[in-house]
């Protein structure tokens, strides 16, 4: 449709339209714009005819120019990813290779190496195996000549150790005559030594008795009087009150050769009687011994009644 405009406002629209597609379109080098032209006439003062220009028609072109743009640049892109891609690629594979190489050389070497080490094992083997066969024929020889030796020595061994088992018999008899008159001698003295002897034993067996009696008569007042001494450390030792009155304790005292208590426990009795005796006897620490190790073996492991006294 024909629109009739000013002649001022159709130059300028134009030049702006001209300035729109060479900023659009002036950087794409993959299409040649599509040029849109414009024809401007001015006779007199008669309107100016005017080519209308589509504005959805121009942005769909627009629109369809950058697409273009958009897809070569995006094809591009692609094509280098797919180029580095196939280059990364290619290095992996030159580098497993390369690797791969490596392997088969080394491996190779170790190969090489253990043939040479089993080689040379197999070698040393066989060299010592002839070496122990040397010396084991050496040894048999030399345990033939000395088993030689050995049968030579035990016969010239055997016919002296007749000689002298003669000799011995001999010497042998006539010693046993001697000695058969020496022990009639002997056994006539010793029969009136041990008269003797028994008589002296009968004798200290009786002095021996009275002597023990005595000292047993005397242990027995000594074991009395240390077990009085003992109770009376512990009584003086022990402290009471009303509620222990009428109760008693039974303990057991092990004492040390110098009279210092070792242990202390309870047999039986009162627990508070039986917690003051134990508190008593551990104040002692040390109570009363005999030097005669008789009576003091007596005493060692005592068992002691203690009864609270008012």
């Amino acid at each position: 449709m024909a629109v009739a405009i000013d002649p001022q406002l159709a130059k300028s629209l134009g030049l702006h339209l001209a300035i729109v597609i060479v900023l659009v379109f002036g950087a794409d080098f993959s299409s040649t714009p599509e040029m849109v032209s414009v024809s401007l006439e001015s006779e007199g003062k008669a309107p100016i005819e005017a080519v209308a220009i589509d504005q959805q028609q121009l942005n769909s072109r627009v629109q369809q120019m950058q697409q273009e743009r958009d897809n070569a640049r995006a094809a591009e892109e692609k094509r280098i990813r797919d180029l580095e891609r196939r280059a990364q690629q290619a290095e992996r594979n030159r580098a497993e290779e390369e690797a791969r190489l490596k392997r088969v050389a080394a491996e190779k070497r170790q190969a090489d190496e253990e043939a040479q080490k089993s080689r040379a094992a197999a070698a040393d083997a066989k060299k010592q195996q002839e070496q122990e066969a040397a010396k084991a024929r050496e040894a048999e020889q030399a345990r033939i000549a000395k088993e030689q030796e050995r049968k030579k020595a035990e016969d010239a061994a055997r016919a002296a150790e007749q000689k002298r088992k003669a000799e011995q018999e001999a010497a042998e008899k006539a010693a046993a005559e001697k000695a058969a008159a020496e022990k009639a001698r002997q056994a006539a003295e010793a029969k009136e030594r041990a008269e003797q002897e028994r008589a002296m034993q009968e004798q200290m067996a009786k002095e021996a008795q009275a002597r023990s009696a005595a000292r047993a008569r005397q242990a027995a007042t000594e074991v009395q009087r240390y077990t009085a001494l003992i109770r009376d450390a512990v009584q003086r030792n022990l402290l009471v009150d009303e509620s222990m009155r009428g109760r008693s304790c039974r303990i057991n005292i092990r004492l040390a050769s110098n009279g210092f208590v070792t242990n202390v426990g309870v047999i039986s009795g009162d627990k508070t009687v039986c917690d003051a005796a134990i508190r008593a006897v551990n104040r002692a620490g040390t109570l009363p011994v005999s030097p005669d190790p008789d009576v003091y073996n007596q005493l060692k492991d005592i068992n002691l009644t203690v009864s609270p006294e008012f």
